[in-house]
């Protein structure tokens, strides 16, 4: 029996073998790792450093572009407020024209008799006219302030933009020292007025309509110890002041500023 059995079992395992016609072989996994060379330390540090360095230069140039359209923008909004100065500065120096001859008129009255109801009517028509108005010049500095507090002035990089833009600033505030003392002389004739003349005829229409003088006669002067003389002196200063503040800060500046225009539109390529 037991030949039976180990001859059944041995047909057995031929069956099997024939059936499959081969014996499966069974591997170990290789659990061995080479190690890499350096080559391969060095080609992965690479690509690394690579990566690392085209993103910072992706970034920089990202901001250089970004650096380059704000400084555009920046000379826009000046442009902008260099225009309005330049419009400002004309009406300025018209009106202030127009009192320089107002007040060379004036002038001819120093030595007239104010006792003449005429000669005062001249003397009241030039004081009202040229007298209580005053006209200084403010420039619209919103962009140079912008670029103060904002730190941004190391954007304007174009050759000479920044020292042109420093020096338009630095002219502007000697036009605002001039333009004080132009203020406080001015004032000074308004003093010299209150001293010397009844404005109240401004609203008495019997006296004055709509800037008209009526045939009545006007109030007299209140010209004792020689508070009409003293007027005139201040006068003659006042006009001197206006016509210094005119030709040698206003009509420079202005000429400076339409150079400037031109020289800062030709830089950044800027067509109205």
């Amino acid at each position: 029996m037991d030949n039976l059995n180990d001859e059944s079992s041995g047909n057995s395992n031929a069956k099997s073998e024939n059936i499959s016609g081969h014996k499966e072989v069974f591997h170990q996994p290789d659990t061995h790792f080479k190690p890499k060379r350096w080559k391969d330390y060095f080609l992965e540090f690479l690509m690394i450093f690579l990566a690392v360095t085209l993103g910072f230069i992706a970034e920089n140039f990202r901001e250089y572009i970004n650096d380059i359209a704000k400084e555009k923008q920046y000379i826009e909004g000046f442009i902008s407020n260099l225009k309005d100065d330049m419009a400002n500065l004309s009406h300025v120096i018209e009106a202030d024209r127009q009192q320089v001859k107002g007040l060379d008129s004036m002038l001819m009255l120093a030595h007239a008799d104010m006792a003449i109801d005429s000669i005062r009517k001249s003397f009241y028509h030039y004081v009202i006219t040229y007298c209580y108005n005053s006209s200084s010049f403010r420039s619209n500095d919103a962009t140079l302030q912008q670029l103060k507090s904002t730190g941004d002035y190391r954007l304007i990089r174009k050759n000479h933009v920044a020292d042109s833009l420093a020096k338009y600033e630095r002219d502007i505030h000697s036009i605002y020292k001039q333009g004080e003392y132009y203020e406080v002389y001015f004032k000074e004739i308004l003093s010299g007025l209150d001293e010397l003349t009844d404005m109240t005829i401004l609203t008495d229409t019997t006296l004055l309509i709509k800037g008209n003088m009526m045939n009545k006669p006007l109030p007299q002067l209140r010209g004792e110890d020689g508070k009409l003389t003293t007027f005139f002196n201040k006068i003659v200063i006042f006009k001197i002041i206006t016509n210094a503040y005119v030709k040698r800060y206003l009509e420079p500046q202005l000429e400076n500023s339409k150079r400037l225009l031109v020289f800062l539109k030709d830089k950044y390529d800027i067509h109205d």
